[in-house]
């Protein structure tokens, strides 16, 4: 399992709604752990690792659901009960789009843990890198 320092950016604990196919149906799951480089979704079916899909999230107070590229970085096995799942490496076109993500999910961050928590989370984060 990757802890918390292991991470390149900081996890929103919110629960969103993804959707992604999966071969030729459509699968909505939903993800407690999402950061601006990755996100964690619990699935008792996971893509195999390496495969690449489009990931659209339907984020709190969006108009719009965002749909982004990612890949299957590491699969928890069905055995795991406690957290059995995909981990899904974000993939960007380009800089503007990986920083419009880390706006969206640096706000929900601030509205879930407040202003002074999310501060001490930013600065424990860059600590450790």
């Amino acid at each position: 399992m990757i802890t918390a320092q292991q991470r390149r950016a900081p996890r929103v604990p919110i629960e969103v709604r993804v959707e992604y196919k999966r071969i030729n149906a459509f699968i909505a799951d939903f993800t407690r752990d999402i950061s601006s480089g990755g996100l964690f979704i619990r699935t008792s079916e996971p893509l195999a690792v390496g495969t690449e899909a489009m990931f659209t999230l339907s984020i709190p107070r969006m108009e719009r659901p965002v749909t982004l590229k990612g890949r299957v970085q590491r699969v928890i096995p069905s055995d795991d009960a406690a957290e059995m799942g995909m981990g899904i490496e974000l993939l960007f076109d380009d800089e503007t789009e990986r920083s419009a993500l880390k706006r969206v999910v640096d706000t929900l961050m601030i509205e879930h843990l407040g202003d002074a928590l999310y501060r001490r989370l930013v600065e424990a984060q860059r600590a450790n890198d």
